[in-house]
């Protein structure tokens, strides 16, 4: 796992979510505003789908996008000898205070079948313990610890192969972030440690022509 920082003033990530779709001052408040609007007292997973989907819904002109495939040019290609195949719309997340799990534990490898692809966690918002992903400490342990980082951080780590979910949230804080998978077009090119995030992983063992 390597945490890459970046400058939040050059790339505002946090004040476009805030001031163009969700419409309030302070996203990891955002449980205490939907509260409000929705007249509900208690929030539920759907929730968070309601206004993940308000992500999700950006065009790709907008500034989001904007500020999204330039990160991406000049924070992470970079490490990667400026050669990445990645998700042009990442995965958005919305994990309001006092809601329960929003994604079970699971491997992407079971899923995407795609075994090249390194994990970048981009949160908008502080992350940590209950408004986090939860990951395993080691292949195969079924042990897990939160991935906490702050505004400003973002992780890439291996989640193909490491499972990974989310817990309840009982932190009084909501997670907004985005998530997203690539893989570098000439990975011997690539210098450690980039070139390690997925060098620890187990071999691969092939049975009845399935990898597992």
């Amino acid at each position: 796992m390597i945490i890459v920082r970046y400058d939040v003033n050059q790339y505002p990530f946090q004040r476009v979510l805030s001031s163009s779709v969700f419409k309030v001052p302070n996203l990891h408040k955002l449980h205490e505003v939907w509260k409000k609007q929705s007249g509900k007292q208690v929030l539920t997973y759907k929730d968070n789908i309601v206004l993940r989907e308000l992500m999700q819904r950006l065009p790709d002109n907008s500034l989001f996008y904007q500020i999204y495939h330039t990160w991406v040019a000049n924070v992470i290609a970079p490490h990667f000898n400026r050669k990445i195949s990645y998700s042009a719309h990442p995965k958005m997340r919305v994990h309001l205070s006092g809601t329960g799990c929003v994604s079970g534990f699971h491997r992407d490898v079971d899923i995407t079948k795609q075994y090249d692809q390194i994990n970048c966690y981009l949160p908008f918002t502080n992350v940590f313990e209950g408004c986090t992903v939860w990951c395993e400490t080691d292949y195969g342990t079924d042990q897990y610890k939160p991935l906490n980082l702050r505004y400003g951080e973002a992780l890439l780590w291996d989640g193909g192969m490491l499972k990974h979910g989310s817990k309840e949230n009982d932190t009084g804080h909501t997670r907004i972030s985005c998530d997203f998978r690539f893989s570098p077009k000439k990975p011997d090119l690539v210098a450690s440690p980039w070139s390690d995030i997925l060098s620890s992983r187990p071999k691969l063992q092939c049975t009845n022509n399935q990898i597992k």
